[in-house]
């Protein structure tokens, strides 16, 4: 299998929306609306369905579960450290570290979807599918923490404004209590998830 092959489309697709709103009319002005229609709606409803429609059993999914949280787990923690360190601590401000350090442990969830199907078929969308049900919230709320200390923001409202936290958290919920999509709405609940 070519795993160039796979990659290549999607970052394709990320380097064509780069250099459009570069360098045409298509600018930020234009793709500000864009990127809050996506996080606010495409890409919740995107990981709600994912999470929901891929059964989970604890018992199979744990060792799966366990690794993917202390790998979270230890990618937070030497994000957290990196100010404390002799020769960062002078050369790395505060806020500085609390706007870069969420990109030190998070990851796309988006490509992680979109490539797991295709390398492993439907197991592999399922393994990145409760990866992300259980990793997402604890990934989201370690980013969100920094960010809101230093932007003197109540960390537990930015916690409930996070529509990612909150559509991982509802999906996890839903899947484990066995609560599923109806079939009638599953359709358009797809549609709007690949809009993402």
């Amino acid at each position: 299998m070519n795993y160039a092959q796979l990659l290549l489309l999607d970052f394709s697709i990320i380097l064509a929306g780069y250099l459009i709103c570069r360098y045409t009319a298509l600018n930020r002005s234009v793709w500000q609306p864009v990127e809050s229609l996506v996080y606010f709606l495409l890409f919740p409803v995107l990981l709600f369905q994912s999470i929901v429609k891929s059964p989970i059993h604890l018992g199979e999914a744990s060792g799966l579960m366990a690794a993917g949280l202390l790998l979270s787990l230890g990618g937070i923690a030497l994000a957290y450290a990196l100010p404390h360190l002799p020769g960062l601590r002078a050369h790395l401000g505060a806020r500085e570290h609390a706007a870069a350090a969420q990109v030190a442990f998070r990851f796309n969830s988006f490509i992680g979807l979109a490539l797991a199907e295709r390398v492993a078929g439907s197991q592999g969308l399922q393994m990145v599918a409760v990866l992300i049900g259980v990793c997402v919230p604890l990934l989201n709320v370690a980013a969100v923490w920094p960010m809101a200390r230093q932007g003197e923001h109540h960390f537990v409202r930015e916690l409930l404004r996070n529509p990612l936290i909150l559509a991982t958290v509802a999906g996890l919920a839903c899947n484990l209590l066995g609560v599923r999509i109806p079939g009638w709405m599953e359709p358009t609940v797809q549609r709007v998830g690949a809009w993402a």
